[in-house]
């Protein structure tokens, strides 16, 4: 029962209850996806390691992508109200913030390409308006640290974003290629991923 053994079913009823039992899917989502890829997680034993059933998880989330959009979302949130150490460099702050958060950098790579292939057309507006309200937290945040205008601040976010996705992707291949990748000749396509984000995020901010 992938390490968790299923609990007694009670149905959630108060706000409060709810609520709870929400979080609890959503650690599970995020346990799961520590180790394995998003393809090979199932919902079932996602609902086995929330302690609910599969019928009542689809009560909170219609679907695997919804269910991981919330935990991008919690990941972001958290990512956003995180300590920034105005005393760095806003390059430096921010590559360390990031390489804190190693599940948001994760769930960051397959947001465009896997999470948001699937939504209709009200939750795609849901989710960027709750995409965009922490964006904007964050923005607000660094223009306060760093004495920043606005629109260059939030241009800077959504570059990192996209050297993110970049940097993750060529530092972590597929298994297969990680072993190939070890000795030269072929060990110049290993990338650590600090040190590529660092470099990058340094090369925006002197853009900025």
């Amino acid at each position: 029962m992938d390490g968790c053994p299923f609990q007694s079913f009670q149905r959630a009823r108060s706000p409060e209850q709810k609520a709870e039992r929400r979080a609890q899917i959503i650690d599970a989502a995020a346990a799961f996806f520590e180790t394995q890829r998003f393809e090979a997680i199932s919902l079932a034993a996602i609902a086995r390691r929330a302690g609910v059933t599969k019928a009542a998880l689809y009560r909170y989330f219609p679907s695997k992508e919804a269910l991981f959009l919330a935990l991008y979302l919690r990941e972001l949130e958290l990512a956003a109200s995180a300590t920034v150490n105005a005393s760095q460099p806003l390059w430096q702050a921010i590559s360390n913030l990031l390489c804190e958060r190693p599940l948001f950098c994760r769930l960051t790579t397959i947001l465009h390409s896997v999470l948001e292939q699937n939504l209709d057309h009200d939750q795609a507006r849901d989710f960027k308006l709750s995409l965009l309200s922490h964006f904007s937290h964050l923005s607000e945040r660094l223009q306060a640290a760093y004495d920043l205008p606005a629109e260059p601040t939030i241009r800077f976010l959504k570059q990192v974003q996209q050297v993110l996705i970049g940097c993750w992707s060529m530092s972590h291949p597929a298994p297969v290629v990680e072993t190939v990748i070890q000795e030269p000749p072929l060990d110049i396509f290993r990338v650590d991923f600090r040190q590529a984000l660092q470099a990058q995020l340094k090369a925006l901010e002197a853009a900025l």
